[in-house]
């Protein structure tokens, strides 16, 4: 796992519109003819406890015209989980584009109060990513990969969801904001949306985990008749033909395999 290096700022970019060179006097510099979307991609298939898994930010070109709004400088992402779902265990840029920095800010150096530690625990986080000096990364319609960001599953669940919010507020309001490459200080954010993850669902019945109930299983079951054990599907503290019922009715591949 990396991460980049860090660098102690109040917000990603925030010099204003206004401190444009006059000679550009172009009004419409200052309104964003493109915007960047921001978007979270997850597992395509369903993911188990103790599974890390890897969430990757997206930047996309949402092109309206092409003046403004097909780069970025600097980006605030906003993100929130559920911590006793998920647990957050750091990022990296491994596949991303090249970034000067990008990093969840020390609790020290963030002035929204959002990152209590790093990474943070308590299911919202605050994301900053800057591109190099001098060099916008440049946003095609197709998208490019900002972060990965991964988290642990720690409990069972149906579905679970990462989003990232427009805003929030602990200390200080904070945005998720996108800050075009060629305007200074100009917001060209787009669209935001989240991840859902599923889960593989229990399958109890599996009793040497090869992902699939069948005849290895029912031979445990019948060692274990008339005891408690493993093969004590119902939880009744017995084996019996209860379990050799839910067995049955579960025989084939397991859910999620």
């Amino acid at each position: 796992m990396t991460a980049g290096n860090t660098v102690s700022i109040p917000n990603a970019f925030g010099v204003a519109c206004a401190a444009l060179v006059a000679s550009l006097s172009v009004s419409s510099l200052c309104s964003a003819d493109s915007q960047i979307n921001l978007s979270l991609t997850g597992p395509t298939t369903p993911v188990a406890v103790n599974q890390t898994i890897d969430i990757k930010l997206r930047a996309t070109q949402e092109q309206i015209a092409s003046l403004v709004g097909t780069s970025f400088v600097a980006i605030d992402c906003i993100l929130q989980w559920n911590p006793k779902q998920l647990q957050l265990v750091g990022l990296t840029t491994a596949g991303s584009v090249s970034l000067l920095s990008s990093y969840f800010p020390t609790p020290a150096a963030d002035y929204t109060g959002i990152n209590e530690i790093v990474p943070p625990a308590d299911g919202n986080a605050l994301y900053y990513a800057l591109a190099p000096l001098g060099n916008p990364v440049q946003v095609p319609l197709t998208g490019v990969q900002v972060v990965t960001f991964r988290f642990r599953v720690r409990t069972a669940f149906t579905t679970s969801t990462i989003n990232i919010l427009p805003n929030y507020t602990v200390l200080s309001p904070a945005d998720t904001i996108v800050y075009d490459g060629t305007v200074p200080g100009l917001d060209v954010t787009g669209t935001i949306a989240g991840v859902t993850v599923s889960q593989v669902q229990p399958c109890p019945a599996d009793l040497d985990h090869n992902g699939a109930v069948g005849s290895s299983d029912l031979a445990i079951l019948l060692n274990q008749w008339g005891i408690a054990g493993s093969a004590d599907i119902n939880g009744s503290g017995v084996v019996d033909a209860a379990d050799l019922g839910a067995m049955l009715a579960a025989w084939g591949g397991c859910p999620g395999t």
